[in-house]
Formats: C-alpha cells, structure tokens, sequence
C-alpha cells in the first residue's frame, strides 16, 4: 500500500504529517496519483482510529492511555461537550501521565504530544529514568545555562523512534480494521495489516512534537558568544548529537551545530561532508524503497521486527545495503536544492 493513502486519512482528523515522513515511500518523479476519496478515507480513519482508542484505553496502562490521546486528539472536531474528542484525549492523556512514573515509552509519548506542563513534568520523568540521554532535557527546556549545564553527563539523544513505532504498530494490530475501513485506506490495493499498522505508526509518530533545537543553536552560535567554557558545552552537545543519535535529523542537527563550531577548516568540512551523506541516503533511500512493491513497506515492517535494528540511521543504512546503494555519495555531489 502506498504512504500518501494511510498519511492522508490520518492527516485528515489527526494532524498534518510533515513531508519527510513520506519520502522513504513516496514514488520519486512520478507524477502525483489520483488520490483515494477523501470523505471515504476520513471517515475510515476517524471510526478505526477511535475504536482503536477506546480499547486501548480501557487497558488503563500507561503506554495505552498516551497512545489512545493521540489517537484521539488532535485534529479532532471539538463539540462543546464533556464527551467532546479532545477533552477526552486530555483525560486519558491525565490519567497516563499519573500512571507514568519510570516508563521511558509512555513518558516519551507524552512528552511529544501534550501540552506544555504535561510535556515538561513528563520530560522530568524520562530524564529521571535515563539521566544521560540528551533528549528528555531539550524536552524539558528552560533556560539554555541549565540545559548545557545538565548535559556534561550525557551520552546519547535517543528519542526512542523505532521503539515507538513499534510499539504502536502492534498496538494498532490489536483493533483489526473493517472491511470497509480497509477497503477505504488501500483504494483497491491489497491491504496487509502488519503494513498499514507499521506505516500509521511512522507517520503518527512524524506528527508529534518533536525537541525544538532553535534554543540551543542560538545560544552555541559562535558569533553570540566567546566564552570558552559555553562553546565547550556547545561542542560537547554537538558531538552526542552527531554521534549517538537516534534519528537523522538529531544527527543533522549535530553535525550543522559541529560546522559552526568548528575550529579549523578541515573540522568545517569533515562536519559537511557527512551532512551531505545524510542527505544522500535519505533520498537514495527514498529512490530505492519507490522501486519496492508497495513502496517498501513490506519491507519496512521487516526492519522494524529485526530487533539489531535499532535507530533510524541503521534501517537507512541497511535500505541502502539490500539496494546495492552506496552509503557515501559520489565525489562532488551535492543536495539538490
């Protein structure tokens, strides 16, 4: 099944999904295809995303209970009742932050998808439960001082992507959809479920809030300051972030944080050199999942059942690997702009 049809009917009553989660799956330059039905696909996300929502919350876990506020929340049509979709999301979404305590899962979703005090108290909890891990800290925020402060003893930015993503798929497999459901999010494509589950997941978790670096990249911009003891913070931070992140993006963010910093040309470079591989084999990655079956989403739900694959940096990597792609881009090539 292709991205754009489950990414349009959860975009339509959750919240728009930014565009990088579509371009492993999306068909590179290609034409735009005619698009499923919109009221059929709408209404087909709306009745299993809320199925989906109530089962899990009527579990009373943590995990669930977060899952299910997602599910439900945002984007949804609001009635000025008590039983209204997003008041509902807030009382589940409540109750899983009281039911948190050290789990890392539930406390990141929470961290990503609720308001500002249940995203801070939420990033304390995640933080208690990994103290060196960079990411529950720009979560968490405030001022920059602390936050560069707090991170001397950290080694890693781990948001956790695949490990929620996995974990939503299968919790997404535990409500089967309808025939009818099934029918609208394939548009007369074979629905496999492990797909389709596998597939929301990614781009419900591309819909969360997600840490904001704009803070921290200010504040280590040489330019701004010349206190050696801020840019060696700054340094340091940069390096978690290229080196031990999770996510592509974490590890952009880095490696352009490293450049700026930089204290030699050759340093400037080195940074450069690999962000431009990144971006490399995010598009390659995109070029080779485009001539998969179902845009590689098989093949994707495959990734995600390898436990050895553990950040999105490996699956790219292993993508490229199983295409025959190279990981590095030729001599001279740059980004297209």
């Amino acid at each position: 099944m292709r991205i754009r049809h489950v990414v349009l009917a959860c975009a339509l009553t959750c919240s728009a999904v930014p565009a990088i989660a579509q371009a492993p799956y999306a068909r590179v330059g290609e034409a735009p295809a005619a698009e499923p039905d919109v009221h059929e696909a709408q209404g087909a996300w709306r009745s299993w995303s809320q199925r989906s929502a109530a089962a899990l919350a009527a579990t009373l876990q943590p995990r669930e209970l977060a899952f299910a506020a997602l599910l439900q929340g945002p984007g949804a049509d609001v009635a000025p009742s008590p039983s209204a979709p997003a008041e509902q999301a807030a009382a589940w979404r409540q109750a899983a932050a009281a039911r948190a305590n050290d789990d890392v899962l539930a406390n990141a979703l929470l961290a990503a998808t609720g308001d500002a005090d249940t995203r801070v108290r939420a990033a304390q909890r995640w933080l208690g439960a990994e103290p060196q891990n960079l990411a529950p800290l720009l979560v968490r925020g405030g001022s920059v001082e602390a936050m560069l402060a707090d991170a001397r003893t950290a080694t890693t930015f781990d948001l956790h992507m695949l490990d929620q993503v996995r974990w939503m798929q299968g919790a997404l497999l535990r409500t089967p959809a309808s025939p009818a459901e099934r029918a609208a999010f394939v548009d007369g494509e074979t629905f496999v479920a492990e797909e389709h589950a596998a597939i929301t997941a990614s781009a419900l978790w591309s819909s969360t809030v997600l840490p904001d670096p704009q803070p921290l990249l200010q504040a280590c911009d040489p330019s701004a300051t010349r206190d050696p003891a801020r840019l060696g913070d700054c340094r340091h931070v940069a390096a978690v972030l290229a080196e031990r992140s999770d996510t592509m993006l974490g590890r952009l963010v880095g490696l352009g944080l490293q450049a700026r910093l930089a204290a030699t040309p050759s340093e400037r470079d080195a940074a450069q050199a690999r962000v431009r591989t990144l971006h490399w084999q995010n598009l390659e990655w995109g070029r080779a999942s485009a001539a998969l079956p179902r845009d590689g989403a098989g093949q994707f739900v495959r990734f995600l059942a390898d436990p050895s694959i553990r950040t999105e940096v490996q699956l790219v990597e292993r993508a490229l690997q199983d295409a025959g792609v190279a990981l590095a881009p030729p001599a001279g090539w740059q980004p297209p702009r």
